[in-house]
Order: C-alpha cells, then structure tokens, then sequence
C-alpha cells in the first residue's frame, strides 16, 4: 500500500513502525487464523471419532493449507465473502475449494460441522491477542523496562531538586524518580506474561445442541475443553452463542493501565526536559521548528502522549461497549472488535516513542546541582524534623517564619542555623541540599 492512499495513520504515516503488528491485526491475518481453527477443529472431529480417520497424507495436507495461507488465499475468501456477504461462511466455502483440489473431497461435509461463527471466530481472536501478546507485546515492555531500569540505576546518586505542586520541595535522585517508573510498570509485567485467554466451542446457544442431537455417544463437554486447551486457551463452558468478552477486557484493562503510567512518565519526562533537568541529543539533520533554528523539541514524549491517549480511547470504549450483549448476541460487537489492531498500533507506537526519546537525553548534571544550591530552603524539613525530636514543640513553626515562601541561599541557612543554636551541631555541619536525599540510592539499588 502507497502511503497515499492510507486513510489512517496506521496504515499510512506509521505502517513501516508497525510491521510486527501485520501478521495479527489485518483482515487478511483474521481469515488466516479461522482456517486454523476450522482446520484444528476437524483434527480433533477426527480423533474422537466424528470424521473418519485421517491418513498421514490427509494431515500432511491439512497442514500444508495452514502454513501455506497466504494473500491470495485472502484475496480468494474475500470474493466469496462479497458474493455471500457473510466473512465466516466465505471461509468455510474457501475451504470447501481447497479441500476439493487437494485430495481431500471425501471431508468436505465435516468442514464446519456443528459449528457456530462466533465459536470460529472467539478462537480465532483470542489465538490472535495470544500470539500477538507473546510475540510483540511482551518483547516490547520487557525492552522499556530494561531501558528505564538502567537509566535509573545509572543515575542513582545524581541528586535533582524535588517538586511538589510544581514547587521546590525535597531533593530526591534522578535515579530514584525513574525507579519509581520502573517498579509501577514491573508490578504488571508478570500478569501480563502469565495471562491466559479463553475460548468457547459449543455452538448456537452455547450448549452443544446440535452435536449433542446427531452425536449421543460423544462428550462434548469433554471434547470442547479437549480442543480449546489443545489451542493454549483457556476453556470457558458457560456462554452464549458468543464467549463473553470479561476475559479480553481483563486483558485490556492491564495495557490501558500500563499505558496510563507511560502517559503520567511522558508527561513528566516532557516537564523534566523544559526544566532542563534532561537536555536531548542533537541530531544534525533534524528540524526543531521551521523558524525557530536554535530548538530542540521534545517531539517523542509529545508522540507517546498522543498515541496512548488514542490507544486508550479505544479500551475505554471496548469495555463500555463489549460488556453487554443483546441477549444471546448482536453483530455491533463485530464492527468493534475489528479495531483491536488500532488500540494495539497506538500502543505500540506509544511505547515504541518512548523508548527513542529515552535514547536522546541526559541529565544535565550542572544545572541540576546549581539548582540545588539556589534551593536552600528545601531543608526546613531537616531541621524542624531535628528540632521536634529535641522536644522543641514550636519547630514546624519556627521554620515556617524563617522560611516559607522565600528563597535561601546558602548564607541565608547558615544565618538560620546558627540563629536556632544548631551550627555547633555535627549532623549540621556538612549538610547540603545535594547532601539531603535519604535512601534514594538504596532504593534504587534493590530493583
């Protein structure tokens, strides 16, 4: 596809960043992954005893249309599909074709049989958020975190002036600020990686009607739980004519969360970076501005911002929507499911900007300390904390008087000190604001 003739950024400006995400969220990757099932689920006819039992060239075969599914085997399902206007049943007459020009006539009136649409097509799109999460989605946040961890354990020591309300408060790390990111994310890596998605396969109603009436001798529950688990999912058996969607909001409502603290990190690498605590990289062919020549903009924070307020947008909306269903289904739930891939590819992009926006700044080790030390007052705390364990009961007060709403310079606390009878006292004596950060760096050291 020509960038010009995409309609969404998707498709058109992003698409080369976006390439892991084709082989799952096309329509073409969709069809690809019903064949799989309808295939799958014929196997499994065959081993209780449904479908006369296949030879190993009948296997080898079946095999050979899955891995061999390609464009034009799209492109011939869609034909079928706009003639019949029906996607599922396009497969099944695909199928049908394929199975006739490869030896395979004697298994055509089992292609399909007992099977409902949304029993081909719940399989076919939790095997696709199964495959995609293991294949891209996992590699992806394990690299942002690697990438956040070794900032900050680079950075453990380097002191950094705390805001709170946007004010100077109390120094912490630089490392410590990033560790902070690390952990909110890292609490969620192991959900993500260790979650199972479900699956359903028993007909109209959920409730095995039809098999049930021509087949009396099988166990279809049995059977069902067999071949969902046989597709690494987990089995659900108490469903409608769809399976309900709880288990792929769960799913979604871990990445929205996940890309809720990327849009809180972007933001306040953003601020960071206008307050000169990160300086970027320049790089001699970019454009900061088209008039401004001496700008640097922070265009990669600025993207992730973007991209996961899209991305979340959409799982705002599929929880809204897909949690109801108009008794046992309705098609609006189609028309939404199609845009997984959007709030995917937004994600994706999301993550994947930050990641070369990480790439391009540093801390600004000069200025950081300089601005400490036009920042005095932020040890009040240390000495109205130290004057209460004295059993001064008027500590919080005092130093209010001395301090708030001012800014302190170095002589100015040494005047402050000294007024409070405290320059005599050693644990005084060498502290800095630089000095007067806790257990930052132990913090940081026990990622």
């Amino acid at each position: 596809m020509e960038i010009f003739e995409a309609i969404t950024p998707i498709d058109g400006r992003n698409y080369q960043k976006l390439t892991s995400l084709v082989p799952y969220f096309p329509e073409s990757a969709l069809n690809k992954y019903r064949v799989i099932v309808e295939l799958k689920y014929l196997e499994q006819l065959a081993r209780c005893g449904v479908v006369p039992s296949l030879t190993r060239k009948e296997l080898d075969t079946i095999r050979y249309l899955i891995e061999s599914f390609g464009r034009k085997d799209h492109q011939e399902i869609k034909k079928i599909e706009d003639k019949i206007n029906h996607d599922v049943k396009a497969v099944e007459y695909y199928l049908r074709d394929r199975f006739k020009h490869n030896g395979l006539s004697r298994l055509i009136p089992y292609i399909h049989i007992g099977l409902t649409s949304e029993d081909v097509n719940n399989l076919a799109y939790s095997l696709i958020l199964k495959e995609f999460k293991e294949n891209v989605l996992e590699k992806s946040l394990d690299g942002l975190l690697r990438q956040i961890k070794e900032i900050a354990v680079k950075n453990k020591d380097v002191p950094l002036l705390g805001r709170t309300h946007g004010q100077p408060a109390i120094p912490t790390t630089v490392g410590k600020e990033m560790a902070n990111y690390y952990h909110r994310l890292k609490k969620h890596q192991p959900r993500i990686n260790s979650y199972r998605f479900e699956g359903k396969c028993n007909g109209a109603v959920g409730s095995f009607n039809a098999m049930q009436f021509v087949y009396p001798q099988i166990d279809w529950i049995k059977f069902s739980q067999d071949f969902v688990s046989s597709l690494g999912l987990a089995p659900n058996l108490y469903v409608t004519q769809i399976l309900f969607y709880d288990n792929w909001l769960e799913f979604f409502q871990m990445i929205n969360l996940i890309n809720g603290i990327l849009l809180d990190f972007s933001i306040n690498i953003w601020q960071y970076i206008m307050l000169e605590v990160f300086v970027q990289k320049k790089a001699i062919d970019e454009v900061g501005s088209s008039t401004m020549p001496q700008k640097i903009n922070p265009i990669t924070f600025e993207h992730a911002e973007g991209s996961l307020q899209l991305a979340n947008s959409y799982f705002d909306l599929f929880q809204r929507k897909l949690i109801v269903s108009r008794l046992q289904r309705d098609l609006s739930d189609s028309t939404v499911r199609r845009t997984f891939g959007n709030a995917f590819a937004y994600t994706i992009l999301g993550w994947q900007s930050i990641s070369r926006g990480l790439q391009k700044i540093s801390v600004n080790k000069e200025h950081v300390r300089e601005e400490l030390d036009n920042h005095w007052e932020v040890l009040a705390e240390a000495v109205q904390i130290y004057l209460r364990s004295k059993k001064d009961d008027k500590a919080y007060e005092k130093l209010k008087a001395l301090t708030q709403g001012k800014k302190i310079t170095r002589e100015v606390y040494s005047e402050i000190i000294k007024a409070l009878g405290l320059d005599k006292e050693k644990k005084f004596a060498g502290l800095t604001p630089e000095k007067y950060v806790g257990l930052a760096k132990e913090l940081v050291s026990k990622l």
